[in-house]
């Protein structure tokens, strides 16, 4: 597992957010944190979800949802990003797999690179 904490830029509805990202590959999903999608506007589910974490027999609560668009290491990423809402989170957003896989996103030496610029989600 492989963890770098970076600057991004959220889009949603034509504003454009600062964010404090956590890039996991020890995450498979996405998620920001309740408050900053309090922020950006999120949402909620009728129902809380419990998210398994990586220690046994802790989880995370699953409250909301949102579409963004974002935008890594000056690259806008093609499309619109579906990303649950969690509580309690320690940093604005959580990248996971689901999008890191997506557009081809890695980390070598404790920075964000690409295996296409400019990103996309097609198999190359």
């Amino acid at each position: 597992m492989v963890k770098v904490e970076k600057r991004i830029k959220v889009h949603k509805e034509g504003r454009v957010f600062e964010a404090s990202a956590l890039f996991d590959t020890g995450s498979r999903s996405s998620y920001f944190s309740k408050e900053f999608a309090e922020k950006i506007g999120y949402k909620p589910y009728e129902e809380v979800r419990n998210i398994p974490l990586a220690v046994r027999g802790k989880y995370a609560k699953l409250i909301g949802r949102t579409a963004v668009f974002l935008e890594v290491e000056g690259y806008l990423l093609p499309e619109e990003e579906l990303i649950g809402v969690i509580e309690n989170l320690i940093v604005d957003i959580i990248i996971g797999l689901n999008i890191m896989e997506k557009y081809g996103i890695y980390i070598e030496n404790d920075e964000i690179k690409f295996k296409h610029t400019p990103p996309t989600s097609i198999i190359l």
